[in-house]
């Protein structure tokens, strides 16, 4: 579909030349003697810029100057630290929560998508799209440490639980790459939806979610297995995934649609549709602020949801073009 000295094809449908923003959501750990970071940290595209929004507020409260054309985002497990994937660079920027300043810039692959800190906080993986690869940074020294082969086109990387794999959706090839950290090693490739441009798993590592924009649905992949067990119709252009962080929910957003899919997870079928902003093109969930959030790239702003009454409570303004959004992993 593309080589690596070329930007992948723009997969939205509001989208421009550098469209192809994707969500990070991270898979919970209990975090021993970790501080609260409040922040909710949103990447707005355009501007190459991030968003900090004080969560207890529903307020903006800084904007930082990132690299050019930024898209994923990850907060680390102690919350003293955000990490930027900046596409047009081939970077990531590293960002000292505690003072809303860029420490480091970090070289990766060909066209960064996404980005997520591992369970112990001390690694941090990015997918590479143009080069088809996962960067390995040492998060103490700031530093590239490794390269893991992944799909073609990895648009989104998450981690299951434990850290021991890491799972690529992989736009150009329909399909979700298990890699084992420990080795390096793709153990397993399980073919999903058409162009999945998210993935997360869920809390306990049971369950795997690949949201498939292309067919407009969600894959639900048993972790023990490496097998699609159910798939799940939501919006149009299923764009982004992010399980509960008490398993019993996973939100999708859909890109066309301006609405948040609501799955039940254990009856595996679609429980409410949450109107939200235009284009929402990631989704964060936080157990610590009982929230969900979501960033809508075409109304520059980010939606609150309660997830109690799924009902949106808040719309906060960020910057131009928001396309990934994190919270400090429980």
């Amino acid at each position: 579909m593309t080589n690596k000295h070329m930007m992948p094809k723009p997969r939205g449908w509001l989208a421009s030349a550098v469209r192809c923003a994707l969500p990070l959501m991270l898979a919970g750990v209990a975090l021993p003697a970790a501080a609260f970071n409040k922040n909710a940290y949103v990447v707005n595209q355009f501007d190459n810029t991030v968003s900090v929004i004080d969560t207890l507020r529903n307020a903006v409260t800084a904007t930082i100057a990132v690299g050019n054309a930024p898209q994923g985002v990850a907060v680390s497990r102690d919350g003293s630290k955000v990490y930027v994937t900046n596409t047009a660079d081939n970077t990531v920027s590293v960002i000292k929560s505690a003072t809303n300043s860029v420490i480091a810039s970090i070289p990766v692959g060909g066209f960064p998508t996404s980005v997520v800190v591992a369970p112990d906080g001390l690694s941090a993986y990015v997918a590479n799209a143009n080069d088809s690869t996962i960067s390995v940074i040492d998060t103490n020294s700031n530093t590239v440490t490794g390269s893991l082969p992944s799909g073609s086109l990895p648009f989104a990387v998450t981690t299951s639980p434990t850290g021991k794999f890491l799972y690529t959706a992989n736009f150009g090839e329909n399909s979700v790459s298990v890699i084992n950290t420990r080795t390096g090693l793709t153990v397993a490739t399980v073919p999903v939806g058409v162009q999945p441009t998210s993935v997360d798993a869920g809390p306990f590592g049971a369950r795997v979610y690949a949201a498939n924009q292309g067919s407009s649905n969600v894959s639900v992949i048993d972790a023990s297995t490496n097998q699609v067990t159910d798939t799940i119709a939501t919006g149009n252009s299923s764009d982004a995934v992010a399980a509960s962080l008490l398993g019993s929910r996973a939100y999708v957003t859909n890109l066309a649609d301006g609405t948040v899919s609501v799955i039940d997870a254990i009856r595996k079928n679609v429980l409410a549709t949450v109107p939200v902003g235009i284009a929402p093109d990631a989704v964060n969930v936080s157990l610590t602020l009982g929230r969900v959030y979501v960033a809508n790239s075409g109304s520059n702003s980010v939606s609150v949801i309660n997830p109690l009454n799924n009902k949106v409570i808040a719309t906060v303004n960020v910057g131009n073009f928001p396309t990934a959004i994190a919270t400090q992993p429980e």
